[in-house]
């Protein structure tokens, strides 16, 4: 999976100061996948491939399914919890990209996510 943070302070000043991480991980089910900014933000994601029950019944086909479900958080400096998507899980197509965005007191944080097979 592919996966981009782009954080951003001062967004409501005029003056903002941007960082950046992008990183290629490779997932295991239900594996933790922790991602670290310089800034002190911290990505928790957790990416397994979608469940029949999960699905409509236009997507249902034979096999695996082509959409990969994945939950995380996203953590402040000092470990707080500044969104959570874990009870509301994206269903990403692989090869499609979605993004999770926070924007809070000045500061802008976005997780940009592109499930595909090795």
């Amino acid at each position: 999976m592919d996966v981009s943070i782009i954080n951003k302070k001062g967004i409501d000043k005029g003056l903002t100061l941007g960082s950046e991480l992008h990183s290629i991980e490779e997932v295991n089910n239900r594996e933790n996948i922790v991602l670290k900014m310089r800034s002190g933000i911290q990505v928790i994601l957790q990416a397994k491939f979608a469940e029949l029950e999960e699905l409509s019944q236009e997507e249902i086909s034979y096999g695996p399914s082509s959409k990969v479900r994945i939950t995380g958080k996203i953590l402040n400096a000092q470990g707080n919890v500044m969104k959570d998507f874990s009870e509301s899980p994206l269903f990403i197509p692989l090869e499609e990209s979605s993004k999770v965005v926070h924007s809070k007191d000045s500061q802008l944080v976005e997780v940009s996510l592109r499930p595909h097979l090795k």
